[in-house]
């Protein structure tokens, strides 16, 4: 991630410019160079040559893949099964539960709006949405005094009063709303070729083998991958994914689940970190599993969550991995979530660490209006909206298949372990005395994140009770809008009720492992999580 400096401004300003219009700034150098000498002397020149090569190429690109996969944009998204109307409600209060201000709640997911804009029909609008994930009009008596029922507690919340009727504002509806995508040339993919190579090198060198997934996945993967083509190794899952072996007798080997980007590249880093100074038999097993459909590439359709359980399954079993730790970034604590919820794989998961995680208070504004709403001012939102936000991937993931009743987590759910139902009916041992087996809780979070409200996620990590006002929370004003617990909060280490939570100063989203400090920092952080004690190495 960049920064905010008016040079790196100018620079992904520049870029974009570059990428979204190389064609049209071709055929201008053409015209130009064919009004100044010519078409004959314009064709003997090798930049012409270069210039109309290129232009048909973008052309033919643009024809055949771009505008075909973007047709998938106009398909309606396919919800998951509602909840049973009790599940639906006691939700419902749990969110309102972690609202710290409701006022700003609503202002953000209206997208802004005037308190006057936003009545009881444009409420009930986005409640028909988030709860029952369609535009209103279609519900059944029953779901209509459902939804009365939520409106009378949001009414009770909020310090002003919803007038009746429908007003201008409107709300962001992730799933129903249009899909907005800006085109970018063919000479990104490329771009993005180029770093899957240098990825593929890098990690080859630093000990890791690659998986490739089986033949018919990895032929509709554009660009296409070179890797994929001829690969020693193909997977036993659709995932593709870099292996490394585990040989360390006291550390659990590690699962690690990128975020939405260029792949595995802005992390080569950290991954070589983890092993640079260990001795051959002391060395901790990675998986690091390649998610396509967030990686800036045109794939097929994102799994179903179903689905990326059944297949991480798959490779971890292949490679005989019992219990092991993961490490999550971004959109990857989205998979994680499902992983630590997940009867089968839970038991599994000793520890988890989660950095800049999107998945926490997930039903708070933040995260979907900074992604997919936000008009870009400064370089890192320049650098987001458009390399991430508005790529057509991505876009299609998070729009057509991001779902955030399944996606949030509460920190519950990444404490307590899932037990799995035993053969007669009960819950392993472990269980037994009602005593949930818990598990080791890592949070890494930046405090100058542009897309998590992180001061806000940090205080419902490491506070228990009501939410009240405050200021000055480590070190500068919180958010607009946002309300924060009595404690007030100190240095950059806390733990509370078993979750331990590590505050990178400065820092901006996925910049933690940008830093050779902060990389080295995050490593030494997964050491702790991964290590066993003697009663649990005796135990596996």
């Amino acid at each position: 991630m960049i920064g905010t400096s008016f040079p790196e401004y100018v620079f992904i300003r520049i870029s974009i410019f570059l990428l979204q219009y190389t064609t049209p700034i071709c055929l201008v150098y053409l015209l130009t160079l064919t009004a100044v000498v010519g078409v004959g002397g314009a064709l003997k020149s090798w930049t012409s040559k270069v210039a109309i090569g290129y232009s048909i190429l973008d052309a033919l690109y643009a024809l055949f893949i771009y505008y075909p996969y973007s047709r998938r944009l106009k398909q309606a998204a396919e919800h998951p099964p509602l909840l049973p109307r009790a599940k639906r409600w006691a939700l419902f209060i749990r969110c309102l539960d972690n609202v710290p201000d409701i006022n700003s709640y609503l202002h953000m997911w209206f997208l802004k709006a005037n308190e006057s804009d936003i009545r009881i029909d444009n409420v009930r609008e986005f409640i028909s949405w988030a709860f029952f994930d369609r535009h209103t009009g279609n519900e059944t008596a029953a779901e209509l005094e459902e939804l009365d029922e939520y409106l009378v507690e949001i009414k009770r919340r909020i310090n002003y009063s919803l007038e009746p009727g429908r007003g201008k504002a409107k709300s962001l509806r992730l799933t129903l709303d249009e899909i907005e995508v800006r085109y970018r040339s063919v000479v990104w993919y490329f771009i993005i070729g180029i770093v899957d190579l240098l990825t593929h090198f890098q990690l080859s060198y630093r000990g890791f083998q690659y998986y490739a997934q089986p033949k018919p996945h990895s032929h509709s993967v554009i660009p296409v991958r070179l890797q994929s083509v001829f690969p020693k190794r193909r997977s036993v899952s659709q995932l593709s994914y870099w292996y490394r072996p585990h040989t360390a007798k006291d550390k659990l080997p590690l699962v690690f689940l990128h975020g939405i980007g260029v792949g595995l590249w802005p992390y080569t880093r950290y991954l070589s970190y983890l092993n640079e100074t260990a001795v051959e038999d002391d060395q901790i097993g990675i998986i690091a599993v390649e998610y396509l459909p967030v990686s800036t590439r045109l794939t097929n359709a994102p799994l179903s969550h179903e689905e990326f359980l059944a297949q991480i399954t798959l490779l971890l079993d292949a490679h005989g991995w019992e219990q092991f730790a993961v490490i999550c970034h971004s959109y990857g604590s989205v998979l994680a979530g499902h992983m630590v919820k997940s009867p089968s794989l839970s038991p599994r998961i000793q520890s988890i660490i989660l950095v800049d995680p999107v998945c926490i208070l997930l039903h708070l504004p933040h995260v979907a209006y900074n992604f997919t709403r936000r008009k870009p001012r400064r370089a890192n939102e320049y650098l987001l909206w458009y390399f991430a936000s508005m790529d057509l991937g991505v876009a299609h993931c998070l729009a057509r298949h991001f779902f955030w009743k399944d996606n949030i987590a509460w920190k519950e759910d990444l404490k307590q372990i899932v037990e799995k139902p035993s053969t007669d009916g009960g819950i392993d041992s472990a269980n037994r005395l009602n005593k949930p087996r818990l598990r080791r809780v890592v949070v890494c979070l930046a405090q100058r994140d542009l897309i998590v409200d992180t001061p806000t996620v940090l205080q419902y990590l490491v506070n228990d009770g009501d939410w009240v006002s405050t200021d000055g929370v480590l070190g500068e004003s919180s958010p607009v809008g946002t309300r924060q617990p009595v404690a007030k909060l100190e240095g950059d280490h806390f733990e509370h009720d078993g979750i331990e939570v590590i505050w990178f100063d400065g820092l901006d989203h996925a910049q933690i492992f940008d830093g050779k400090n902060t990389s080295a920092r995050l490593a030494a952080a997964t050491h702790r999580s991964c290590a066993l004690s003697p009663a649990e190495i005796e135990a596996i």
